[in-house]
């Protein structure tokens, strides 16, 4: 039996090897069957609930409607036995997190214009989701990926929300070292949210350093 036919797969794509597993979502490099030479990301959305279901049903939804060249793009999705499958643009570098070492090994003036230039297509991505009315609500290096070429796509819109009669939202989500102080004070998140996170990964991108780095959650 070949190695093909002994592969896991999901609809006509085999997984060539796991990235990662979390609370809310398992990752999988895969190729197509009848396109070998084409990779993509496998999500398989983890739910325990009606909620949850309905969390990641609105996630394929909103990734369907946008249509920026910096965010990653939706292929397909569909349902495998129980799972719910996101196949997505598969990014060769990763996530942000992996350039930052990189990129301060770059002599000053070579560093500020590849985070300027990261800057510019991250805006754009941002520009692009509140035109139509979402918030990303978890802007951090890991959810921002690189592809081969260098460009940056904004992802992981599971925390996505989109705003609905009113111009902020009230249920308080993301990475906390990456929210706005508004965020706690006033209970609420808007467009300004995601801004605020933005500056905080480029100060990232710029020093290798979180702006508040601290020991603690609470000293920060």
């Amino acid at each position: 039996m070949s190695q093909r036919r002994r592969a896991v797969h999901y609809n006509q794509y085999f997984v060539k090897k796991k990235f990662g597993a979390g609370a809310m979502s398992r990752t999988f490099l895969v190729e197509e069957e009848e396109n070998t030479n084409k990779l993509f990301v496998l999500k398989i959305v983890n739910y325990y609930n009606d909620d949850e279901i309905d969390r990641a049903n609105i996630e394929i939804e909103q990734m369907q409607r946008l249509k920026s060249p910096f965010t990653v793009r939706l292929i397909c999705s569909f349902i495998h036995d129980t799972d719910i499958c996101m196949v997505l643009e598969y990014c060769e570098r990763g996530d942000l997190r992996n350039e930052i070492t990189q990129l301060q090994n770059l002599p000053e003036q070579e560093r500020v214009m590849c985070v300027w230039e990261i800057l510019a297509q991250m805006s754009l991505a941002l520009n692009h989701l509140h035109s139509k009315g979402v918030l990303h609500r978890d802007i951090k290096p890991e959810n921002v990926f690189v592809m081969a070429d260098g460009s940056v796509r904004m992802g992981d819109f599971g925390l996505a929300k989109e705003l609905i009669d009113k111009s902020y939202a009230q249920t308080i989500v993301g990475t906390k070292i990456y929210s706005a102080p508004e965020v706690f004070t006033l209970k609420k998140m808007d467009k300004q949210s995601d801004m605020y996170s933005l500056g905080i990964v480029v100060f990232e991108l710029l020093t290798g350093i979180h702006p508040f780095a601290a020991d603690s959650e609470q000293a920060m």
